[in-house]
């Protein structure tokens, strides 16, 4: 098919015709709005009081989308062209403010999720904001601008035009969207089958607030207003007419009495007449007068036509579940009843009188216990005490089951769901109860429970017997679990116990830390055994805590030498760290017990870092242990450095450089090594 032919069977579809038809009616209002309102006799083209096409492009964003904004931009571009002899690029830049006004106003509208019907109080405050009040300063500001630059008015006007501007944009929007929003949506909403549905009342009520209310307006607006009756606010007496036709026709009211009146009285200023002439020292007062008037007319209606709205739409909603909560009620297959704070019965539904067999009129005001409810159940509990505890703290009580009474006498059980009534101050009123008959299911469940009664005490019997047996294993296993634990790093102990025979790791980067306890050697000869042995083992338990807390693995103790390793069997980037906390605090602990002992104790402490294996060896006394050439260079690091000191090698001290102090020891024989560079490790640095 020719491409061409297929352009046109696309743009001859009905959808097309339809948009270019709603952007030809745009246009041709917004240009027929501006012409009716420079042709008011006595206004600028400049200061209009109300500017409709402001208004018309709103509306039309706001019913049709963004789509139509050709439409808006034709209506300012033929109307400036064709009745103010404007040249083609000014026009073009008004249209382009206009349409950039019309999109902010959609744009900031549509996020605040207003809605067009205008049937909710916040969408008027919306528009009055967004549309009104916002967007409005665009255009405004743009265009006045223009005008300067142009030449068409000097910068010293600039204020004086924009504020006129602004305001009559601003009117336009309050009168002209609500106005073409709420005739379109009745228009949609329209049924030929219910246009006769109308009382002769309501058409006459209609005509006589419409008469009153030309007539009134006509009156005050359009007739000179005299010296000695000047003074007085005559521009107001039209207001009990907008609030009557708001009330009692809402939103459609509203606006077109909003219309009506601001109408009136731009023509009769326009003519010389009203109030506000006669009270204005000249007529750009008069005109701010006028608009600030017709603001008050048409913001004060819109408000309260959208109240009157919401409160219609609450009262129906609140009607319908009225309705909809009755007939539940009536009809729910449960006990539903209502008792007041002293207990009484407020309400008794109809399957409630069924089941208790009372009338409503016979149980309505009494009190439920000795009706429904017995003084003392069948365990000789105080129900009637129960049921004020209930009613003095509903919130513990939102599910409940008694015993309850028919009137025949015959007990029954009832489960009850309650939910504690307020009264419009907040007091609490009473409560609802909604109740489940579980006669039968209590009944079985007692004659279960005298079975499992029968059958516990057998088990129970068993059971003693089994966790006697099972207390004892366990034990035996806790000490068994705490011994291994003593022996071997947790890790290994869980591997020991999955069977794994053989344990041989390979750690790419731990640290390893060795330290001997000066002169305890000599010490051994000057003291009796048992008082050696209880000091190393003081010594050693100190040093065991701190490896627990700083996260280490404590691998043997050989005599008075002490091994502990950091980053493994569990992996850690900061091992060397924790080595390096270790050693400052086994100095610090040293000094504490030197202190404490009255003896002169001081270690050696050697560090290093680097690979190590590491596993399980022997199948008796089996011992967790470490080899490898970082292990030799940290026990040589112990046994050729200071006492009171700590020695770590180059390769220890590039990993704690950045956050320890070192004291640069120098090249020193370290046997089985040659020369090596070692430091020894102050205190932490600081920051």
């Amino acid at each position: 098919m020719n491409p061409n032919t297929n352009l046109f069977l696309r743009f001859t579809q009905p959808r097309n015709w339809q948009y270019l038809a709603k952007v030809a009616a745009i246009a041709f209002v917004y240009a027929l709005g501006a012409k009716i309102a420079v042709s008011i006799p006595g206004v600028n083209k400049l200061a209009t009081c109300v500017w409709p096409p402001a208004g018309i492009a709103q509306a039309a964003m706001l019913l049709f989308g963004r789509r139509v904004w050709p439409g808006i931009a034709l209506g300012v571009f033929f109307y400036e062209t064709i009745n103010l002899n404007i040249s083609i690029i000014s026009a073009t830049i008004s249209a382009f403010c206009a349409c950039l006004q019309a999109l902010c106003a959609f744009t900031l509208l549509h996020q605040l999720k207003f809605r067009p019907s205008l049937d909710r109080l916040i969408d008027v405050v919306y528009l009055i904001f967004g549309g009104a009040v916002v967007a409005t300063q665009i255009n405004c500001t743009l265009g006045t601008l223009r005008l300067c630059v142009t030449g068409l008015v000097d910068w010293s006007e600039y204020w004086q035009i924009r504020c006129n501007w602004y305001l009559g944009d601003t009117l336009g929007v309050l009168i002209f969207t609500p106005l073409l929003l709420i005739i379109y949506k009745n228009l949609a909403a329209r049924n030929p089958q219910n246009t006769g549905s109308k009382t002769m009342a309501n058409r006459i009520g209609a005509g006589i607030c419409l008469l009153l209310l030309v007539t009134v307006s006509w009156l005050v607006y359009n007739s000179k207003s005299e010296g000695n009756i000047s003074g007085y606010p005559l521009e107001y007496l039209p207001f009990p007419l907008v609030i009557w036709a708001t009330i009692q026709f809402g939103q459609g009211g509203a606006v077109l009495a909003s219309f009506i009146v601001s109408s009136i009285a731009i023509w009769g200023g326009s003519q010389g007449g009203g109030p506000f002439i006669a009270k204005a020292e000249n007529i750009n007062q008069a005109i701010l007068f006028l608009q600030a008037f017709m603001s008050v007319i048409v913001v004060t209606s819109l408000l309260l036509a959208a109240t009157v709205a919401e409160r219609a739409l609450a009262e129906d909603s609140l009607r319908q579940s009225e309705i909809k909560y009755r007939e539940l009620v009536e009809n729910a297959n449960s006990i539903i009843l209502k008792i007041d704070t002293e207990g009484n019965i407020t309400f008794f539904n109809e399957f409630a009188q069924k089941f208790f067999g009372y009338d409503e009129k016979e149980i309505i005001g009494k009190h439920a216990v000795g009706t429904i409810i017995p003084e003392v159940d069948t365990k000789g509990n105080d129900l009637g005490a129960k049921l004020r505890d209930i009613l003095q703290n509903p919130e513990q009580y939102t599910r409940n089951e008694n015993e309850s009474m028919r009137r025949s006498g015959e007990l029954v059980w009832v489960s009850w769901a309650n939910k504690p009534l307020f009264d419009a101050a907040g007091k609490f009123a009473g409560m609802l109860g909604v109740g489940t008959d579980i006669t039968e299911r209590r009944r079985a469940e007692m004659a279960l429970y005298k079975l499992n009664e029968e059958l516990e005490f057998r088990v129970k019997e068993r059971t003693n017997a089994l966790n006697d047996t099972l207390n004892a294993l366990r034990v035996q296993q806790e000490q068994s679990e705490r011994l291994l634990l003593n022996i071997l790093p947790e890790e290994i102990a869980n591997r020991l116990k999955r069977g794994d025979s053989t344990i041989a790791d390979t750690f790419a980067d731990v640290t390893v830390l060795f330290a001997d306890i000066v002169g305890f050697t000599q010490l051994s000869s000057r003291v009796s055994p048992t008082q050696l042995v209880s000091l190393l083992n003081d010594i050693f338990s100190t040093f065991d805590n701190l490896a627990e807390r700083h996260g280490l693995e404590k691998i043997k103790t050989i005599g008075d030498a002490y091994m502990v390793v950091g980053g493994l069997p569990v992996p850690r980037q900061d091992h060397a760290e924790a080595i390096a906390e270790m050693a400052l605090d086994m100095q610090q602990a040293i000094t504490e017990f030197s202190n404490t002992h009255s003896q002169a104790f001081s270690i050696r402490i050697g560090i290093n870092s680097g690979p190590v294996v590491a596993g399980v060896i022997g199948i008796k006394k089996f011992i967790y242990d470490l080899w490898g050439d970082t292990v030799n260079t940290a026990s040589r690091m112990e046994s050729h450095g200071k006492p009171g000191c700590i020695q770590v090698t180059e390769t220890t001290y590039q990993q704690l450089r950045e956050k320890y102090s070192f004291e640069n020891r120098g090249a020193i024989e370290v046997k089985g090594k040659g020369q090596m560079t070692t430091y020894l490790l102050k205190c932490r640095k600081w920051l």
